[in-house]
């Protein structure tokens, strides 16, 4: 047994022993002075990333993260690695990843973003556990284009009518749940009757591990969405019971119900539909409310409005009209006082005054009825080109 700051050396051999203790000795010296990494860090940079990313992803799992993430998470690295040739973290650098990354014809800007954080992500707990810098920490992200400028698709009122028509009736109560709820398809699928209150104070309860964000939602309900609810809830149900036993539907399905009720699969501006166009639409359906932008963006379980107005509003579908003709009563021309001068030259007349023997001037407007004046100056005159008293009403 060793005691304190004593380790084994595992030899017999004399030599060897005095060997890796003066190695060991000069290591912990420089160690002492920051000259070289600790012991732990320099082991750490040898061992397999297969190894490495087990313990990284049990460490995810404790943090409660799904089986799919840290599914997703693992093919992506060891792809990474496999085509950067890593595999150790002694093998990483910034100017490997950039070289694969520029060779990339396959996947898009996007695809690519998510290869760099499944990296970085990983890099950054080795960092904090074993004190070995991030090798991609500063690689940025490659600028993605947005693939529709008028953002995502979402069906319209009749759109939805048609194909919820056309599919089987379970299928429609999911197409109408999904438009008016905006669940997304995980938390759709995950969703249980326990989530469901159609008795007493109505809504969706959702269960933060049953949510996208891991935070525990309340929404409500419409009250047509609540009595088809309680229409299809079964007689003998029990709170553990997934509320759509089968599975929810996939994008195939959806778009042969699309078919039958003859909806374009791409719209006029060739944006798909998916089973998150449900999502969409419930947003898009609120913006044309009149619902406050705080309520829209809570209803929809958004961090940040901005996420809500672009991401999830389908710009093709909004009142513009209807908005731009709100403007009418500030446009449209008010009757103003008329003026000398507004509709025409102004036109000015002597008129002979005989107990002064001066001439006052009358100013009418030109196009006007008569001799009836619309505004009237007296402006005095005199031969000498002396001041003379007023006459009639003095201007102010």
């Amino acid at each position: 047994m060793s005691t304190s700051g004593e380790r084994p050396l595992h030899t017999t051999v004399k030599e060897v022993a005095a060997k890796l203790f003066n190695e060991s000795y000069e290591d912990a010296q420089r160690e002492s002075v920051d000259l070289i990494p600790s012991a732990l860090t320099r082991k750490t940079k040898r061992r397999p990333f297969t190894e490495l990313l087990e313990e990284y992803l049990e460490d995810v799992r404790k943090n409660g993260r799904t089986h799919d993430h840290m599914r997703v998470v693992k093919s992506r690295f060891l792809k990474l690695a496999k085509d950067c040739r890593w595999s150790c973290m002694a093998d990483v650098t910034p100017r490997g990843f950039i070289d694969w990354r520029n060779a990339q014809t396959k996947y898009q800007a996007r695809t690519l973003n998510n290869f760099f954080e499944a990296a970085r992500a990983f890099f950054n707990w080795v960092d904090r556990c074993y004190e070995i810098p991030n090798p991609l920490k500063r690689i940025e992200t490659v600028e993605v284009t947005p693939r529709y400028p008028d953002g995502p698709r979402a069906f319209t009122k009749d759109e939805l009518d048609k194909l919820c028509a056309v599919a089987k009736p379970k299928r429609a109560l999911f197409y109408r749940f999904m438009a008016f709820t905006g669940l997304r398809r995980i938390e759709s699928k995950r969703l249980v009757w326990g989530d469901v209150h159609l008795d007493d104070a109505p809504g969706l309860f959702l269960r933060a591990e049953a949510t996208k964000a891991r935070r525990a939602d309340r929404l409500p309900l419409l009250s047509v969405i609540l009595e088809e609810m309680r229409k299809f809830r079964p007689p003998y149900w029990k709170a553990n019971m997934l509320v759509f036993p089968r599975g929810v539907p996939d994008v195939d399905t959806l778009h042969r119900d699309m078919d039958k009720a003859g909806i374009p699969l791409k719209d006029n501006e060739g944006r798909p539909a998916g089973i998150h166009t449900f999502r969409r639409t419930f947003i898009t359906f609120l913006q044309n409310t009149d619902a406050h932008s705080r309520v829209i963006k809570q209803l929809a379980r958004h961090k940040s409005l901005r996420l809500t107005d672009w991401t999830y509003t389908d710009t093709t579908k909004l009142p513009l009209q209807e908005g731009i003709d709100k403007l009418s009563a500030i446009a449209s021309p008010r009757s103003s006082p008329r003026f000398s001068g507004q509709d025409g030259v102004s036109l000015s007349k002597p008129v002979r005054r005989e107990k002064s023997g001066t001439e006052s001037f009358i100013t009418e407007a030109a196009g006007a009825e008569g001799n009836c004046p619309t505004l009237e100056h007296v402006v005095q005159s005199s031969p000498n080109g002396e001041l003379v008293p007023g006459v009639g009403v003095e201007p102010t």
